[in-house]
């Protein structure tokens, strides 16, 4: 039985097998084996999906912090579960240099960091789908849908947040500020009008899933939407 180095792969296997992993996982794994490998990591063809969980790591924060040196134009996806790190964006920040950013989660990150991050998501001209994860940390969700809907690139947003009753105040949409939305997954309490206000930025919706609906009868408020979804399926 023949045994076949790894070496001996393609680099079209390597990009598919560098798919299915983290992206800290491929370069903590390869980046220092050799000068094949290091092309490879660096390679347009090569799109990283990374998860950051563990912020206060140094060995994690330090490959994180080579990631978006050397390959921030290769960056596919950013999961970042932050906690209450106040400075990580001060050190990390997320501008329009990230050209091939698609995909943005978000988790505990309390409002004032959010809202300024989410001002500066405008610049990123590929991203297309955003998660928020708000936990216990939100309890005002008016200025994070407000400035989501600045968002021109959306196609798809998903707002997470504990049981705990939320506050979302908007006023509805006008002709000139409606957004790309086509899949909105709303997973917080609110109330019909709630729902009505934020339906109203999303003509070009596809699909919806909203959950924790506080009024007790909305079936007889169904006649007060603002707008008609014929998108909706």
């Amino acid at each position: 039985m023949s045994i076949i180095s790894i070496e001996n792969l393609s680099n079209e296997v390597f990009y598919i097998i560098f798919d299915y992993l983290d992206g800290y996982h491929i370069y903590k794994a390869f980046f220092n084996l050799n000068d094949r490998f290091q092309q490879l990591l660096n390679s347009s063809s090569l799109l990283f999906k990374i998860k950051l969980n563990s912020p206060t790591d140094e060995i994690y924060t330090k490959i994180f912090e080579q990631l978006l040196l050397i390959n921030r134009h290769q960056i596919y996806s950013l999961h970042l579960w932050i906690l209450q790190n106040e400075h990580f964006f001060s050190s990390f920040p997320i501008d329009s240099s990230l050209d091939h950013l698609e995909s943005l989660a978000l988790a505990r990150i309390k409002l004032t960091t959010l809202s300024s991050l989410l001002s500066n998501l405008t610049y990123l001209p590929r991203l297309f789908s955003l998660t928020i994860d708000a936990w216990r940390t939100l309890k005002d969700l008016s200025d994070v849908y407000r400035l989501i809907f600045t968002l021109l690139k959306l196609k798809y947003i998903k707002c997470i947040a504990e049981d705990l009753k939320r506050s979302i105040s908007l006023p509805f949409a006008l002709k000139n500020q409606t957004s790309t939305i086509e899949h909105l997954v709303i997973d917080h309490s609110c109330t019909f009008k709630e729902l009505s206000t934020i339906l109203s930025y999303t003509p070009q919706l596809r699909h919806l899933h909203f959950s924790h609906l506080n009024d007790s009868y909305p079936i007889i408020q169904i006649t007060i939407l603002p707008m008609i979804l014929s998108n909706l399926s």
